[in-house]
């Protein structure tokens, strides 16, 4: 019997850790997928993001089995050197390296280097949406610096790029010109089939229509917007922002809208949370509201969907023709009076229409579950022979 191929993996965050989203749990589902017919090792630092703290209760600089499926190695901040990435790749030079992202240093640029240098068996890129406009916005120069360098020394030539729509095939060609690419979506978490859909109540008990805003507090994700539009709403609303805020500017301006907000809109900020919270969350959101700038996937909008929640998305998204399958209601990302008419939609709805919506958001996860044959199609990607 022959030994299974090898990937490794290079990301900078993983779980348990939570705080950099959907991007997580994209790679989390990746590895546990290709753990049925390859080898999988992922290495990863052993904190979370933005966090200097390490995770409890994980052992540090030795690999380790995770959930019975795949091998971790969680490295600790003092030994994330250029020589450890080195040392790494070169151990693995006979095997496959995917590395998750572009622009970290010792995650993705180092680890892409050595592949190249060491002549891994193959090298693939997972580009993740970070060559969206929105994306390249924030540490512009950093980052056109590093791909003008990419583009001028062939740093992607013997490269794979994987990509997870044609929208991003675009972008990549545009900024990297020609390159390999290999398209495949995203790897969700499997929306349960048989949901049963009277569990959860419309507008709690006392009539309140109860948003989500899953994601961070950041211009990119747009939730001061959402807060312009809740005010031209008379309705009393809940909502609840689950995200924490990395840019302290936008920050403050969030946190100033939010000292203006009328009294008929009630605020729950509960910042990041853990992914299985996050899950739960649902059960007590009648719509998850995110209309940012862009999104690759948007974990958060899969998410909401399997779970029988219906969206309020900006038409930046792959997610189309949300509102003829009735799950959700796209809208610009720079209009306040759409977001605004899209909430007033879903309040002024009767629990009979909700239920339809929901089967309809739920529909949707499930459709992109059985178009896409997830195991054979990365089977196929990372197959050797």
């Amino acid at each position: 019997m022959n030994k299974p191929t090898t990937i490794l993996i290079f990301t900078d965050w993983y779980v348990p850790g939570y705080r950099a989203g959907g991007p997580i749990q994209s790679v989390y589902n990746l590895a546990k997928l290709l753990s049925h017919n390859f080898h999988v090792k992922v290495v990863t630092r052993n904190t979370d993001y933005a966090s200097s703290e390490a995770y409890s209760g994980v052992v540090a600089n030795e690999w380790v089995t995770l959930n019975h499926q795949h091998e971790v190695l969680y490295i600790s901040s003092e030994n994330v050197t250029v020589k450890a990435i080195k040392n790494l790749c070169k151990e693995h030079k006979a095997n496959v390296i995917l590395i998750n992202g572009l622009f970290s240093f010792y995650f993705s640029i180092l680890p892409l280097f050595f592949a190249n240098f060491y002549g891994a068996l193959k090298t693939f890129v997972a580009v993740r949406g970070m060559l969206h406009q929105s994306a390249l916005k924030v540490k512009p120069l950093k980052k056109q610096l590093f791909l003008a360098f990419a583009r001028g020394f062939g740093l992607y030539k013997s490269t794979t790029l994987l990509s997870t729509s044609p929208f991003e095939n675009e972008e990549i060609v545009r900024t990297l010109g020609k390159v390999k690419i290999v398209s495949a979506p995203n790897i969700p978490l499997l929306p349960d089939k048989n949901f049963n859909f009277s569990n959860k109540a419309f507008k709690s008990d006392k009539g309140i229509l109860r948003l989500l805003f899953l994601g961070r507090i950041s211009p990119e994700k747009n939730p001061v917007m959402v807060l312009k539009a809740l005010k031209n709403r008379k309705e009393n609303i809940q909502i609840s922002f689950a995200g924490a805020g990395i840019d302290e500017a936008y920050q403050q301006v969030f946190d100033n809208e939010l000292k203006s907000m009328p009294k008929n809109i009630a605020i729950i900020c509960l910042k990041e949370l853990p992914h299985s919270e996050i899950l739960n969350l649902f059960n007590h959101t009648d719509v998850m509201i995110l209309p940012s700038h862009g999104e690759n996937f948007g974990h958060a909008i899969f998410e909401s969907l399997a779970s029988a929640t219906p969206v309020i998305i900006s038409n930046n998204t792959p997610w189309k023709q949300m509102q003829e399958s009735m799950a959700g209601i796209e809208v610009q990302a720079d209009s306040m009076e759409e977001i605004s008419n899209a909430i007033g939609f879903f309040d002024a709805m009767e629990l009979s229409t909700y239920r339809h919506w929901q089967e309809g958001a739920l529909n949707k996860a499930l459709d992109y579950i059985d178009k896409n044959e997830f195991e054979n199609r990365y089977g196929n990607i990372f197959h050797t022979n």
